[in-house]
């Protein structure tokens, strides 16, 4: 009986936050496509949230990303807080995987940095790897999702203009 009542509770607690997550996306995508700033400054905005995003600063991306965004007023904020909503910690896990991974395959060629405590030298060596991955993971996929967000702003912006377009040329009855 109580683990029927904590798997209902369970469930009832993942719908809210998937839809809570849902309605913060929909809502940051919207402002994104409304906005009257050009497509080049939200694509850059949204690729620099990437950016900050992919570091490997877990828990402290979106605090960066606001500071950035009090510093630099032409950044648009919803398109950099739509970028920190989409690498969430969920995406960002295959991330960190696949850099270090990546960084591993780098840094056998460079040299190992000595020192006398084991532990030490092997943390190092981690930080090594993944720091090297995560640089050469992260600074690409951030021009890409330039690119993409570039795409994807034009179309959404050339379908607006149709619906407007075809709503025109309707004559009322």
């Amino acid at each position: 009986m109580a683990t029927t009542k904590l798997k209902r509770w369970a469930g009832r607690k993942l719908r809210y936050y998937k839809d809570k997550f849902i309605f913060k996306l929909k809502r940051y995508t919207i402002a994104v496509l409304t906005s009257d700033k050009s497509d080049v400054s939200i694509a850059l905005s949204y690729s620099f949230g990437t950016l900050i995003a992919l570091l490997p600063t877990p828990g402290f991306s979106t605090a960066i990303g606001v500071g950035f965004m009090t510093i630099f007023k032409q950044l648009n904020k919803m398109a950099v807080l739509l970028s920190m909503l989409v690498w969430n910690a969920i995406t960002i896990i295959p991330i960190y995987w696949l850099s270090y991974r990546i960084g591993s395959r780098i840094s056998n060629s460079l040299p190992d940095v000595e020192v006398q405590n084991e532990t030490i030298r092997q943390i190092l060596l981690f930080f090594k790897q993944f720091a090297l991955g995560n640089l050469a993971l992260t600074i690409p996929i951030a021009i890409g999702s330039y690119f993409l967000a570039i795409l994807l702003l034009r179309l959404a912006r050339k379908m607006r203009l149709r619906k407007t377009e075809r709503r025109g040329n309707k004559i009322p009855a």
